[in-house]
This record gives structure tokens, sequence and C-alpha cells, in this order.
């Protein structure tokens, strides 16, 4: 099967979908010419710039606080630039971020503003091409001078050092020597200047990588969570009235009313759920839902908060996400080095693009939202297995209550990730930390952020699984005529207790792999 290209230009805007392809290795990427001649014209500029005497930060200065001292010779004070980087703990970031990391990089060398020689930036992303991972510690980084440590972890892999991340054939990975690996693969540990090495460290990749790859798999979470929702409303005969398109219209909220329809678009395909078409307008879906969908006469007028409400928690959490992708991809195609090269100019840009303030902020929002999509889900789990609730039907959706448990353990792990989410939902883009001898006084910590947004949708994909498997069981308890979503349809409904700890795994992954556009090629 041929593999689909992504292509880097200097004037190409690169999509967080289009950073995960890469990342998830279900596409290429391929770095244009142009890309390359405009990073020769950047290194050329900034040659004459050092000709003409112009001071250029760890050019002819040295790094961070000791921009007050001469630089040493270019070869030496790259090698110690990346050595002193060569610092971080904890357990290596995950391949698919390193990888979305490089491609992030590279999409900023090719604006033509960072002063690299071309040649270093082709053996950056030879790696990437012939699958030589860097083996990068996930502490280190505050998202001020950029990523350094995690970014400086990759470029020590292209000189021969530190380790690279090795795909066993169970699907682990082991870590190995980069020298080693190198050499099998016939490469040459490269040669970096000072002004080569700081353009390959000094900006926001790995943060950025962190929070596109969260947007992808946060956009498709939610429409899980909103065709569950539907499936929910479907089976237990819930009141649709809150789903009527003048609400939604009448409060102006643009995710409101997507979310609203998405529920509507679930809801309006009882035949083959999921099935009518999205371009179906909201007031038609109403339409057939209303039709075609029995509410049962014993449901209260107005549905609990979890279920009338959904659109609007829902809905929030897409206004908050399109917000997230906007600033995702502002960042991933925009100038993030210090100093830049203005070529046409011949003028150094000494400053700080380098921060992820606004990565920060984006990622803090969507953990907020996401924390708050599992606490629906979570809910939702509770009203259908409280009898108080889900219209008379068994304690826990146990088939015989008292003899059985049903999905009491589900439910109890649902709350524990739940609370996990929670612990992890707090905000990094206001809790700086100032270190680098004063230098760096203040900090976003956007790597942080991003990197628990990232984990986040790992930690909802298993509540929204715990919620299934509860709607599908109710299902089959209340013989509903409505069929289950194709990703659910082999579940075997509990006639007697059984472990579910592996199948709440297993779905997990699988729903993980279809958020990250690795199943069915969702994009």
């Amino acid at each position: 099967m041929l593999i689909p290209a992504i292509t880097i230009e200097p004037y190409k805007t690169l999509r967080s979908e289009d950073l995960a392809a890469v990342a998830f290795q279900e596409a290429v990427l391929v770095i244009s010419d142009e890309s390359y001649s405009a990073m020769q014209r950047s290194h050329d500029a900034l040659t004459r710039i050092i000709e003409r005497g112009d001071a250029v930060y760890g050019v002819t200065t040295g790094f961070g606080p000791l921009v007050r001292y001469e630089a040493g010779a270019p070869e030496e004070q790259g090698i110690s630039l990346i050595a002193h980087l060569g610092a971080g703990y904890g357990e290596p970031c995950e391949p698919e971020v390193v990888r979305g990391a490089m491609v992030a990089r590279l999409r900023t060398l090719a604006l033509g503003m960072s002063g690299i020689h071309p040649e270093a930036a082709k053996m950056y992303a030879s790696l990437l091409k012939n699958g030589i991972i860097a083996a990068v510690p996930s502490v280190g980084s505050l998202g001020a001078s950029g990523d350094l440590i995690p970014l400086a972890h990759i470029v020590r892999v292209m000189t021969g050092e530190g380790e690279v991340l090795h795909r066993e054939e169970n699907s682990t990975f082991k870590r190995l020597p980069a020298a080693e690996e190198l050499r099998k693969r016939g490469f040459k540990p490269y040669s970096l200047t000072s002004r080569d090495a700081l353009a390959l460290v000094n900006g926001t990749s790995f943060s950025a990588a962190y929070l596109a790859l969260a947007v992808v798999r946060s956009a498709r979470l939610i429409r899980f969570a909103e065709e569950i929702t539907a499936w929910m409303m479907n089976v237990m005969q819930c009141r649709k009235n809150g789903l009527n398109p003048r609400l939604h219209l009448a409060k102006g909220h643009r995710g409101q009313t997507a979310s609203a329809h998405s529920i509507l678009s679930f809801l309006s395909g009882a035949g083959s759920f999921g099935e009518m078409p999205s371009e179906t307008n909201l007031e038609e879906l109403w339409n057939i839902v209303q039709e075609r969908l029995p509410e049962a006469s014993e449901r209260p007028l107005q549905e609990i908060y979890s279920i009338r409400c959904a659109p609007q928690i829902l809905g929030a959490a897409r206004d908050v996400l399109r917000e997230s992708k906007r600033i995702a991809e502002a960042e991933l195609n925009g100038a993030d080095d210090n100093p830049l090269v203005h070529a046409e100019a011949l003028e150094i840009l000494h400053g700080g693009n380098f921060m992820t303030q606004h990565i920060a902020f984006a990622a803090d929002s969507l953990n907020s939202a996401l924390t708050q999509v599992g606490n629906l889900a979570e809910r939702q789990i509770e009203a259908l297995v409280n009898p108080a609730l889900n219209g008379g039907k068994p304690l826990l959706l146990a088939t015989q209550a008292g003899a059985q448990s049903g999905m009491a353990g589900v439910q109890l792990t649902a709350t524990a990730l739940l609370a996990e989410m929670r612990s992890h939902s707090q905000h990094y883009a206001s809790a700086s930390l100032p270190s680098n001898a004063g230098n760096q006084d203040i900090v976003p910590l956007g790597f942080q952020a991003a990197r628990e947004a990232y984990h986040q949708t790992e930690r909802l994909a298993a509540i929204l699984v715990a919620e299934a498997l509860c709607v599908a069981q109710y299902a089959a308890l209340a013989n509903s005529s409505t069929p289950n979503p194709s990703w659910m349809q082999d579940f075997q409904p509990l006639t007697t207790d059984r472990a579910l700890r592996e199948e709440i795994e297993w779905r997990t992954t699988w729903m993980l792999k279809r958020a990250s556009g690795l199943v069915n090629g969702i994009r």
C-alpha cells in the first residue's frame, strides 16, 4: 500500500492532522527543495552578518546568562551546548511525540529564519525518515528557552551520542546506544557548529507536538462522547427536548450547535446507528428523531443535566478545542528560534519566540475541557446503573442483582480514572518557576501543560470505554431494538459476572488508535 507523503514547504501550512500522520507513521515527511533553498539563504545571510562584525547570540556570545561572555570556537561551542543539555530525567517520551517534535522542528527550519546549514537539517530529516528515534527524557523542559533538553537528546543522536529507541518484535521499545544504531544504518556522526546546534534545540517543538497530538485525539474523543450520549439516550428512551435546534440556535455558541447536530445525527440513524449523513441540517435531524424514536412516558419532563445539557458541555469542549487547534497550528507554522535571521534585511532579530506561553494556555484549557468531558461520562454511567435514574433497570445492571454485581467494577474503574484526570488537571501556564541563574526569571511550562493534555486523552478514552460497556449492558437488559455501534457489536452481555480488565484495556487501545487516525483511515 502506498504511504501518503506530507510535504514541508516554506509557505505551506502544516496541520495538526499532518503532524499526527507522520508521528504515527501513517505518512512520510518530504522536505521540499524550496525549503532547503530558504535554509541556505538564511545561512548565507548569517555568514555575512557575522563577517561585518555584528554580535549574534550563541555564535559570537555564550548561551543563556553567559551571553555577556565571548563565544568559543563554533564546533567546540556546538558540542558544549548539546553536552550540557544532555540532562533530563524520567521515562522516555512516547515515540510518536519524538517523531512529531522532529516534524515541528523541520517545519520551523523550512521558514528560512534559523541560519542553519541545510546539511544539518538534511541529517536531522534522515533520522526521521529512517526511523531512528531518540530516547528523550520526559522531564527537563520548562518551555521557556524552548524545549532545550528534550530537543538536545535528538541532536545528541545526530552526533553519535545518547540512546535511541529500538522497536522489538513484541512492539516494545529497547534503549540502545545511538552510535551503534547509526553505524548499523550507515550514518556517520554529524559535527555541529554552535548555530546549527542552537537552531535545532532553541524552539517549542516538543510542546507543540504534544499539543497537536492532543488536539487530534481530543476532536475524535469528543465525537465518541457524543455518539455514546446519543446511544444512551436512545436505549434509555430519554426525553429529547433538550436537543431542539431552536434551543441551541438561541444560545448562539458554535460548538454547542455542532454538538447538538452530532448527537442528533447519531440518534437519527436508528436503523443503522450513526449512519445519517452529516450534511443533513439540524432541523431535518430533529424532525427525524421526533418521528422515529420513542420516549418512555415515565421519564421526567426535564432529564438530569448529564443528559439534557450534554450539548452545552460537549459543545463548550468543542469550542475550547477549536481555539487550542488554532494556537497549535500557529505555533507549528511560526518561527520559534532565538535569534532569528531576516535574510532580506540582513538583520538578526534577538527576542523570545521560544516561549511556549500560548501553548501552555491552550493546553491548560484543553485539559480542563477533557476533564469536564470525563465528568460528564462518569455521571452518565451513574444514570445508567442507578435504578432511581435508569427507568427501573437492575441495580448496577446486574442480571441478578445481589447474586451478581454487574457493572460495579466498571463504574469503580471509571470513577478512579476520573480522579486521576482531576489530579492531573492543574494549570501550568501561570505556575512560573524561575531558573537559569535568573536569566529565565519567568517560564510558561508549556511542555508540562501539553504533555498532560496528551496524557489526559488516554484516561478519557478509558472512561468512555467504561461508559460504552455500561450502555451495551443496559441495551441487552432492556432488549433494545437499537443496534450497538459497529465498534461495540462484538460485546457479549453479562449474564454472570466476569473480569473486564482486559476488555477495557484492548477497547481503550482501539479507541485511542481510532482517535489518533490509525484505524479505518480516519484523518
